[in-house]
């Protein structure tokens, strides 16, 4: 499973709800007037607390303190630590060898690289202190290594520099001598049976397997090509020429780029055995090449390395479509007669019929509109100004959006599209399964003479207007009348002037009374009891110095949001609902005076194991 780092880092701008962003925590270290080592600038930092121990139970707390040698170190806090899991640090610290790797992969030795030179060096490797190397890069101010970014730079040492980085750093996998070439490595994995069996269609597979050349090869799994239209994939096997184009443009020839390598390549592009031009980017701690996320990389073979990526590159080639309209190939499929009808009730039906318009259209299916109930979908029949706002707000105009380079929005900074309704919806990548909003998209690239259609499992529904209220969070939340434990909650744990204060912003997670009630009688009394414990459990469900709006939340698929407590939550989109730390959110986009309130159904208590 592909893990996905992307982290919402909102700092309120007070202390009892101080969040704990990397670049503002990291700000507090003060240098003291003595000249130190780097183990001393660790040491006198209370961010670094995991970094201290684990330099401590390798012994390598002796080597930073010399102060007749000279280091470079990238620090991970103890926030970047904490994303590996109590289990995995746990380990690491009963395995001093692994553990001892992997922090010298942090360290250059004998060399003091500040900013502007590291800046200079972007596009390049480094060597690091265990003999591996870091790719060092730049995406937009910010400095990267490896996937990591750079929070704070130049602090200075007695013996070197450190810089401070926001993820552990895993030292890449070592070449070794495998016997198997490409071929053979990909036949052998068995999760690559359709890009096997295209290379052999094509007539590639004597290529790929040829010992005597090297080659990169950016591998889509079976799963990845499950993203295509099966007709499409079939027209594609079926057109020797297209395919072997589509193939190569996967291929590096006659060099082995490593994951290293491709990091310092971020922001640039490569050149395909093809001859076309495939970007790579770091997106939200992701490599990504031509617009697919790679989720594992460096499997080396006899003759190159193989990376393993989420969808295929498809980039600027022109997939078979066959000579028929969206429309038509709605019609003709079996599961849209929902949406044909809706079309043909709001008169989208000729729009979408347009020969000479393009457009992508998110086509619920009819088990997605059924889960609307045969009342709503009456209604919405019956009125078809709604309707038709609604479907529009499934419909990207002017432009066909084929799933690589959707891939590519939803692992970017900006990850919203604008619908042909005037509104914006939310692309996000989660486990190699591709969303807008909370639908999920279940077959991509279904092609049409005028665009293209991605088939999804949920009707996607406009979000609400933000609405100015008088009412601040704590008044929204008692006129409302179904939180009243939690009202009771706030103002036992003196938050309640504090989620009042119009001068700050905030987004409150919700639990309903009926929440409340899932936990019993005892444990609520408990809480109430227990100011402290209490409090840590609120400010869990609140994210200081900003109005999330559900769109942005649903950018945050698989990923992590940092709350007032100190501590993370987890968001996910499962099943057509949205996740925080497990709990699902029954009501969005409540907005008020000060912020906005997400209703949950079910109190977070995770902070209390």
């Amino acid at each position: 499973m592909k893990m996905k780092f992307n982290y919402l880092v909102l700092v309120p701008l007070f202390g009892i709800l101080a969040a704990c962003d990397n670049n503002d925590n990291d700000n507090n270290y003060q240098p003291p007037a003595t000249p130190t080592t780097v183990f001393d600038v660790a040491q006198g930092d209370d961010n670094f607390d995991t970094l201290v121990a684990a330099l401590e139970a390798t012994g390598l707390d002796e080597t930073l303190d010399d102060p007749d040698r000279t280091f470079t170190v990238f620090a991970p806090t103890d926030a970047a630590f904490a994303l590996l899991g109590e289990e995995t640090i746990n380990s690491l610290l009963q395995d001093p060898d692994t553990l001892s790797s992997i922090l010298l992969y942090h360290v250059i030795a004998g060399s003091e690289i500040k900013s502007p030179a590291a800046i200079e060096a972007a596009g390049t490797t480094v060597e690091t202190a265990n003999g591996a190397s870091v790719g060092l890069s730049l995406s937009g101010s910010n400095l990267l290594v490896n996937t990591a970014t750079v929070t704070m730079v130049d602090i200075e040492a007695g013996n070197g520099v450190v810089h401070v980085i926001d993820v552990v750093l895993t030292p890449p996998a070592e070449r070794g001598e495998p016997t198997d070439n490409i071929v053979e490595t990909a036949v052998a994995a068995g999760n690559f049976t359709t890009l096997v069996a295209a290379v052999q269609a094509a007539g590639l597979d004597t290529l790929l397997a040829d010992e005597s050349k090297t080659f990169t090869v950016f591998a889509p799994t079976d799963a990845a090509f499950t993203m295509i239209d099966e007709e499409t994939l079939d027209a594609i096997l079926a057109d020797t020429e297209l395919l072997t184009s589509l193939l190569t443009q996967h291929v590096i020839d006659g060099t082995e780029i490593s994951s290293v390598q491709a990091y310092a390549a971020n922001g640039t592009s490569v050149t395909t055995a093809s001859g076309a031009q495939i970007p790579v980017a770091i997106n939200n701690k992701m490599l990504t090449v031509g617009g697919a996320t790679v989720s594992i990389v460096d499997i080396y073979t006899s003759n190159g390395v193989i990376h393993v990526i989420d969808s295929v590159i498809v980039g600027d080639l022109q997939l078979p479509a066959p000579e028929q309209s969206i429309v038509e190939v709605a019609v003709g499929a079996e599961s849209f007669t929902t949406l044909v009808a809706a079309l043909q009730a709001t008169g989208l039906d000729e729009t979408l019929a347009d020969l000479d318009s393009t457009f992508t259209v998110f086509a619920p299916t009819d088990a997605a509109f059924a889960e609307l109930g045969e009342e709503t979908l009456n209604a919405l029949l019956a009125d078809p100004d709604a309707l038709r706002n609604i479907l529009l707000y499934h419909v990207i105009a002017d432009e066909e959006i084929l799933a690589d380079q959707a891939i590519t929005v939803a692992t970017g900074e900006n990850s919203f599209v604008d619908m042909a309704n005037g509104g914006k919806a939310a692309l996000s990548l989660n486990d190699d399964n591709l969303f807008i909003n909370l639908a999920q998209v279940t077959s991509a690239n279904v092609m049409a003479s005028n665009g293209v259609i991605h088939v999804i499992d949920k009707v996607i529904l406009p979000p609400a207007e933000m609405v100015e209220s008088e009412n601040n969070i704590v008044e929204t939340a008692i006129a409302a009348g179904n939180f009243t434990t939690l009202v009771t909650a706030v103002q036992a744990a003196g938050l309640d002037t504090v989620l009042a204060d119009e001068s700050e912003t905030f987004t409150v997670f919700a639990p309903t009374d009926a929440a409340f009630e899932k936990l019993g009688s005892e444990a609520i009394n408990g809480l109430l009891a227990d100011t402290e414990t209490l409090t840590t459990v609120l400010l869990h469900h609140v994210i200081g110095g900003a109005a999330v709006d559900s769109l942005t939340a649903f950018t945050l698929n698989g990923g992590n949001a940092d709350t007032a407590a100190d501590l993370p939550v987890s968001i996910e989109i499962v099943d057509g609902q949205l996740l925080i730390e497990g709990s699902a959110v029954t009501a969005f986009d409540i907005y008020t005076s000060n912020g906005i309130i997400h209703v949950i159904d079910t109190v977070i208590t995770s902070s209390l194991e």
